[in-house]
């Protein structure tokens, strides 16, 4: 729930498929920057950081950064924050151009008071960034005859093309810090699943058909 991990992209997206209307769907994609996992967990009455699952202490700079922004962070969720227990604004701790480090949000999970969990494309306005678009731009649409399956690779093979370029090798692409994934949000359909695809450095090329993660050799 604290990381960028989309497991059983597949099964998920099937069983949206089942309970919705016979229309075109289409996925919005937003580069998704190397780094840490990072989370800000805020409810009516706390607010914790993550990096990579694990909490982080308060003189880390991603809680201070976070604490800086609490006021805006809550005023953002607050119609949210009534209706769910908890809300996770889920992105990267990631190389800044001022900073050494930032934060990158890219999903939002809302945890109802049942304890159902949603996830959402990040729409706040919290940080200065936020708005900007950056990285955004790419899309996708399936016709009818799409299912969970087919939909994953399709993804993931556009997340490739996307991030791997013609002329730069896997290796100076990792070398160089660039992003190397993408997240992919339903643009229409708001019950189908998110799927976070991105690839990283291995010795032989795979790829999980469950998950988001991808591998790739280093060329």
């Amino acid at each position: 729930m604290l990381t960028l991990d989309t497991p059983d992209f597949p099964n998920a997206f099937d069983d949206a498929l089942k309970a919705r209307a016979k229309s075109k769907l289409s996925y919005r994609g937003k580069l998704l920057l190397p780094g840490e996992d990072a989370a800000i967990v805020v409810t009516p009455d706390t607010l914790h950081t993550f990096l990579n699952g694990e909490p982080v202490s308060a003189e880390h700079p991603l809680a201070m950064k976070a604490a800086a922004f609490e006021a805006e962070i809550r005023r953002s969720a607050e119609r949210d924050l009534i209706r769910h227990r908890q809300i996770v604004v889920i992105g990267r701790w990631h190389a800044g151009d001022r900073d050494p480090k930032d934060f990158e949000p890219y999903v939002t999970r809302k945890i109802g008071r049942n304890g159902t969990i949603r996830s959402y494309r990040y729409r706040y306005r919290i940080f200065p960034c936020d708005g900007l678009g950056s990285g955004e731009g790419y899309t996708m649409s399936f016709d009818n005859g799409a299912d969970g399956a087919s939909a994953h690779k399709a993804l993931a093979a556009f997340t490739r093309r996307i991030t791997a370029p013609e002329g730069l090798s896997e290796r100076a692409i990792i070398a160089l810090d660039l992003p190397r994934g993408v997240v992919w949000c339903p643009a229409t359909g708001a019950s189908f699943p998110i799927l976070v695809s991105e690839w990283t450095a291995s010795a032989a090329a795979t790829q999980d058909d469950t998950s988001g993660k991808h591998t790739a050799p280093t060329a």
